[in-house]
């Protein structure tokens, strides 16, 4: 056994270089935005009592909700519906799931932000081109200029650029579905629909929680598409907890706030997180049954 052990002390000199890097990217500046966060003068918690009870922060969590909900739904029922189309056998499929999916997510979030910001642009931007051609306004909207406007537009973008990670996953779950179990559904007599619900979604009901709670955390914590299209405006309706946070630390130098709005921000994902394992653990016991 000390032999055995002496042979394999090599192995911990390979760790230790990814240990070393675990620590210094990752648990240091965690602990060190958990330490700040409780630090000042007035108080131990005093930086989190100012964040909730700040009426900036209520629309934040409203923003936040309303942003991840809504990015997280619509990615859902677009990137389910487009797997769908790309799994039937027509032709051309390559070249259509290089426009809808590779596209859309290879744009980098900054560009895709400029991008999107351009066409809902009040003065010559193509959506307001294309609505006053076609009837449906007199004239020029400014998209980012009014709150719900605002909130849609950030929301649209946001679905364009994350529908197309959820279409693959939900393409390469239908891909493992056997085919016998829809022939054996023809010879019973079922419709499309009965297929769909019966056979489809039990087999692939592991890969839409999954997704659905990678999207959940990835919407709440994304930043890019936001702060470039709007900067969390007008009057702080597109803010979200990210965006608040970078505000409070690199506009305000408010650090020590910045760090109790990122934990806040920390516990509803863990939340958000556990609710999700914990609901696709119990459909799966479910479907066991």
């Amino acid at each position: 056994m000390i032999t055995k052990s002496k042979n394999n002390s090599y192995i911990y000199w390979f760790i230790l270089p990814y240990l070393v890097f675990l620590l210094t990217l990752v648990v240091y500046p965690i602990l060190e935005n958990l330490i700040i966060s409780f630090q000042n003068k007035n108080g131990v918690f005093v930086n989190y009592a100012e964040v909730l009870h700040d009426r900036i922060f209520l629309k934040v969590v409203f923003n936040s909700l309303l942003w991840t909900f809504s990015s997280v739904i619509l990615q859902f029922f677009i990137g389910l519906g487009i797997a769908l189309l790309l799994n039937q056998p027509i032709k051309g499929k390559a070249i259509f799931r290089t426009i809808m999916l590779v596209l859309p997510w290879a744009t980098p979030d900054v560009v895709a932000g400029v991008a999107w910001k351009w066409m809902y642009n009040d003065m010559y931007g193509v959506f307001n081109d294309i609505l006053v051609k076609i009837g449906l306004i007199n004239n020029y909207l400014p998209w980012l200029g009014f709150p719900n406007l605002a909130r849609a537009g950030v929301i649209i973008a946001n679905v364009w650029k994350g529908f197309p990670l959820s279409a693959m996953f939900y393409l390469a779950a239908l891909q493992t579905v056997p085919q016998s179990l829809y022939e054996a559904a023809n010879i019973d007599g079922a419709n499309a629909w009965q297929k769909f619900r019966h056979v489809t979604i039990p087999i692939i009901r592991p890969v839409i929680f999954t997704t659905i709670m990678l999207t959940t955390i990835w919407s709440i914590n994304y930043f890019p598409l936001i702060y470039t299209m709007t900067g969390g405006g007008p009057a702080n309706a597109t803010d979200t907890f990210v965006t608040f946070a970078y505000k409070n630390a690199f506009k305000f130098l408010n650090f020590n706030r910045a760090a109790a709005i990122a934990n806040i921000s920390f516990v509803v994902v863990l939340i958000i997180t556990i609710f999700y394992i914990l609901f696709m653990f119990r459909g799966m016991k479910e479907s066991e049954k």
